[in-house]
C-alpha cells in the first residue's frame, strides 16, 4: 500500500485475541512467534486506530508495556477452559471491547455461536484435512471433530480470511468446495520477519528440527542423516521432541534438545552450519526463511509451501530422493557467506512485516468498503 494510500485509509478499531496462547503450552513456537509479531505490525500501522487484545497473565513479558491488554487467564487453565473460551467467551469479551473487528490470529472460530461484529481470521494451514485423510489415527479422533467444526465455523463466519502463503489460500479455496461452502475473501496476508543478529562465528555443527506428528517426517531425517553423517565429523544437534517409540541412536556428536528457551534455541541454530528441515506437509515453512536471514544454509523439503515462501533460495531435497537429500547437504558446507547473506537479503525484502501489515489493513478495508 502505498504512503498516500496509508493516509486516505478509513480508521480501523480491531480487537486482536490471543487469551488462549501461553509459550509454555503452545504446540507450534512458528503460530505464537507470528501471532505476536503481526500483532506489532498492526499496531505499529498508521491505519489502526486502536488495538484492544485479549489475552493472559503471561503475556505481559512478551508485549509492550503500552498494550491495551485485557486477561483473561481461564483460556489457558485446561482443555474445558480452552473449549469454553473459543466457543463463547471470546465473542462476548471481544464485544466488551467496542472494536468494529475481532482478528482470530489462530484461525478457529466458534461452531456454536456467531461472533456479533465482524470477523477476520488468519488460517495457517488446513492440516486437519491432511491428517485425516493420510493418518487418521495420529490425532484424537475429538480433536479431528472439534477442530474440524471449528474450521467450517471459519469458513461460514469469517468476513476476511487471511493465510501466509498462496498454497494455504488455494489449500482453503479447495476445502471449502469439497464441503459446499461459498467461502469469503480469501487474502495472502504472508509472515514478516524481523533481522536477527548474524552470528559470526560458525560451529562445526549441524542443527536438525524434527516433531513428533507424523508429517514432520523424523524416523526418515534420523535415517538419512545416519547414512550421510556416517564418515563426517559434524556435531548434530537435534530439536524438538521425538514419536512415541522413535529413539536417536547413540552416535558420537549427537545431541538432542526436546525444547529450548526461546534465546538458545536461536543460538544453536544461527551458531549452525546448516539448518534441516524434513516435513511433508507446511502452509508456509518458518524455519528455512529464519535460518537464510541468520546467515545459515537451510536445507528443506521442496514441498509446495515452503518452495513457494524461499522463492528460489535454499538448498531443497525431494523425499522421496535420498540423493537429492545428500548433494544438498554436501553443497551446503561449499557456499559461501556472500551466497547466504545475498538469500537473507532477497527474503528480508520479500517478508516483510510492514508488507503483511499493509495486506492485512488493506483486507479488512477492502471489506469495510463493499
Amino acid at each position: 500500500m502505498s504512503d498516500s494510500g496509508k493516509q486516505n485509509a478509513a480508521p480501523l478499531s480491531v480487537c486482536y485475541s490471543m487469551a488462549d496462547q501461553a509459550f509454555e503450552q503452545t504446540k507450534s513456537l512458528g503460530i505464537f512467534n507470528l501471532s505476536t509479531g503481526l500483532l506489532s505490525a498492526m499496531a505499529e500501522h498508521p491505519s489502526v486506530e486502536r488495538i484492544p487484545v485479549l489475552g493472559n497473565s503471561g503475556l505481559r513479558k512478551v508485549l509492550p508495556d503500552s498494550t491495551e491488554l485485557r486477561c483473561h487467564d481461564r483460556a489457558t487453565r485446561g482443555k474445558v477452559g480452552r473449549i469454553c473460551w473459543d466457543q463463547w467467551g471470546v465473542y462476548s469479551a471481544a464485544r466488551r471491547t467496542t472494536a468494529d473487528w475481532l482478528f482470530l490470529p489462530k484461525g478457529f472460530a466458534s461452531f456454536v455461536r456467531r461472533p456479533g461484529m465482524r470477523l477476520a481470521t488468519y488460517v495457517h494451514d488446513t492440516i486437519q484435512e491432511f491428517y485425516r485423510e493420510k493418518y487418521p489415527d495420529a490425532v484424537s479422533g475429538f480433536e479431528q471433530a472439534y477442530f474440524r467444526r471449528c474450521f467450517r465455523a471459519t469458513l461460514q463466519h469469517s468476513d476476511v480470511i487471511f493465510t501466509n502463503s498462496e498454497f494455504t489460500a488455494a489449500e482453503v479455496r479447495r476445502v471449502s468446495g469439497a464441503w459446499g461452502i461459498t467461502p469469503p475473501r480469501v487474502l495472502r496476508a504472508g509472515i514478516g520477519f524481523r533481522q536477527p543478529e548474524i552470528n559470526e562465528e560458525r560451529e562445526n555443527c549441524i542443527a536438525v528440527l524434527i516433531g513428533r506428528y507424523p508429517h514432520k517426517l523424523t524416523e526418515q531425517a534420523i535415517d538419512w542423516m545416519q547414512r550421510w553423517h556416517a564418515d563426517r565429523d559434524v556435531r548434530v544437534d537435534w530439536i524438538g521432541n521425538l514419536p512415541s517409540g522413535v529413539h536417536l541412536p547413540n552416535r558420537p556428536g549427537w545431541i538432542h534438545h526436546s525444547r529450548l528457551p526461546e534465546a538458545e534455541f536461536r543460538r544453536r541454530v544461527n551458531s549452525a552450519r546448516a539448518l534441516v528441515f524434513f516435513s511433508e506437509y507446511e502452509g508456509f515453512g518458518m524455519p528455512p526463511v529464519e535460518a537464510a536471514l541468520a546467515g545459515v544454509c537451510p536445507v528443506f523439503s521442496a514441498i509446495p509451501a515452503t518452495t513457494e515462501v524461499m522463492e528460489g533460495t535454499g538448498l531443497e531435497f525431494e523425499n522421496d530422493c535420498y540423493d537429492s537429500f545428500a548433494k544438498a547437504m554436501d553443497q551446503s558446507f561449499t557456499l559461501s557467506r556472500e551466497h547466504i547473506a545475498d538469500w537473507g537479503a532477497r527474503l528480508t525484502d520479500q517478508h516483510s512485516w510492514t508488507k503483511v501489515a499493509d495486506r492485512v489493513v488493506a483486507g479488512l478495508n477492502s471489506v469495510g468498503q463493499a
